[in-house]
């Protein structure tokens, strides 16, 4: 990942995003299928939330009167996304997806701890095997804490063929999808208490 790197107060690397989304990529199927046990095989920190992991990549202190960690973590942000972009498609082939708050569960939870409003394009996600990965810029004034993340959600909570289900058991996939991600906890901090071991 390119970007600033150096640790300050203000600001810390805790893992590299491209690193974690190579090593999703080259897992084999059976490994790829082995959730829950899968993300401490990665190496890297990660919090397990059920059907999202949320893998943290960066932090940053933010005040009103001083947003130098959160202008870093922003420029870490672009050049990882950039990164993506040439890696996993986007730009002129848009193989990237932008979720939107108002139609997506999952984007309006992202949505009430201002992950859209942090950056200019809001939330954009990848396929990345068979889920998606979404770069998650989210700032918690009130702790006075910046958070950057990649989470890795099942491919149903963004992409859904065919748009109308055509059995009940799509449909009832589907429903227990929204029920999910209406529900799921998308906020962290760092130290995180609840990370998944890494071996």
């Amino acid at each position: 990942m390119t970007g600033p790197t150096d640790a300050s107060p203000e600001f810390e690397r805790i893992s590299d995003g491209l690193r974690i989304l190579d090593a999703i990529v080259g897992l084999t199927p059976r490994e790829a299928a082995t959730h829950p046990s899968l993300w401490p095989l990665l190496g890297v920190p990660a919090i397990d939330r059920g059907a999202l992991v949320i893998f943290p990549l960066a932090v940053a202190a933010c005040s009103p009167t001083d947003r130098s960690g959160l202008e870093r973590l922003r420029e870490v942000r672009a050049a990882l996304q950039q990164d993506c972009i040439h890696l996993f498609g986007g730009d002129h082939i848009h193989r990237e997806t932008v979720l939107d708050p108002d139609e997506d569960p999952y984007g309006r939870r992202l949505a009430e701890v201002g992950a859209h409003t942090a950056t200019a394009r809001g939330v954009v996600v990848w396929r990345v095997r068979d889920r998606g990965a979404a770069l998650v810029l989210a700032v918690d004034e009130e702790r006075g804490q910046a958070t950057l993340a990649f989470h890795l959600v099942p491919k149903d909570w963004i992409w859904n063929w065919p748009p109308t289900p055509t059995t009940k058991r799509e449909a009832s996939r589907r429903r227990t999808a929204v029920k999910e991600q209406a529900a799921v906890d998308v906020v962290w901090s760092w130290p995180a208490a609840d990370l998944a071991q890494v071996r």
